[in-house]
């Protein structure tokens, strides 16, 4: 919780280290800023700092990030940079022992997820964040295809908004 919170309040606290004067503009630009610093390893520790929201705005961004966080923050806090970082709308991070890739998808993909960057090793085990079942998947030659939760076409049934994560775990 407390990784969260602080992660919750990285963009708060980053503009104010740069000298920036502005916060994001929306809660949607606070989660896009949080999930690009992670993918750009711009989330040091100790960058984070304890820091109680004051007005309403600042307040509606804290609760919208602390939710997406609630069920995604293991794909952007304590992770390292990939390359390549990003897909179109993906965005990738990996956990700090190198065992488990996380792909951020900008928006619901759909019924499949086609990825260029990522080439699993067989056995390697895929969910999705928020979701309790293993995704099936295979590697199309130079492509990875998952199939994503067909409960989830309904955006009533999505676990989080703007972005979902999918977590690729090597079997060592």
């Amino acid at each position: 919780m407390a990784a969260r919170l602080k992660a919750a309040l990285l963009l708060i606290v980053a503009a104010l280290l740069a000298g920036c004067t502005s916060a994001p503009a929306t809660p949607e630009a606070a989660l896009g800023e949080l999930i690009e610093d992670a993918v750009s390893g711009r989330t040091p520790d100790g960058q984070y700092q304890n820091i109680t929201p004051t007005d309403e705005a600042a307040a509606a961004q804290f609760i919208y990030v602390e939710e997406w966080l609630d069920i995604n923050g293991e794909s952007v806090v304590g992770v390292v940079p990939m390359s390549p970082s990003a897909e179109g709308p993906f965005r990738f991070t990996r956990s700090r022992d190198g065992k488990i890739t996380y792909l951020i998808s900008y928006g619901w993909p759909g019924p499949f997820i086609r990825s260029k960057v990522l080439r699993p090793a067989a056995g390697t085990v895929i969910s999705m964040l928020g979701w309790p079942d293993i995704l099936p998947w295979e590697q199309r030659g130079g492509t990875l295809v998952i199939e994503t939760p067909r409960e989830m076409a309904d955006e009533e049934n999505h676990p989080c908004k703007q972005a979902f994560v999918f977590k690729i775990e090597a079997v060592r």
